[in-house]
């Protein structure tokens, strides 16, 4: 994952250094790493839907995503999405 993923331990706040136990506080990073992982895969999908001309599911992938993990990158995808959608 690029640095749309950036993420931090829930409990602590360390950085996120791609192991699933925080390296500070030892607190089980699964959960927020599959989050973010699937968010990933629904900003993929809401590419690809825009690529296809398909405002409405790129749109509904986007903010999916965003929901699940938020990102500045997400966030503009999103508006991106929603301005396809409006055009459609």
């Amino acid at each position: 994952m690029s640095r749309e993923s950036a993420l931090c331990c829930p409990v602590c706040k360390a950085r996120f250094r791609g192991a699933q136990q925080c390296s500070r506080c030892g607190a089980d990073l699964t959960a927020p790493m599959l989050l973010a992982a699937h968010a990933y895969a629904l900003r993929q999908a809401a590419r690809q839907a825009l690529r296809s001309g398909d405002g409405r599911t790129g749109l509904e992938s986007a903010r999916a995503a965003q929901g699940l993990h938020s990102t500045p990158e997400g966030g503009l995808l999103q508006s991106a999405s929603a301005l396809a959608n409006d055009q459609e």
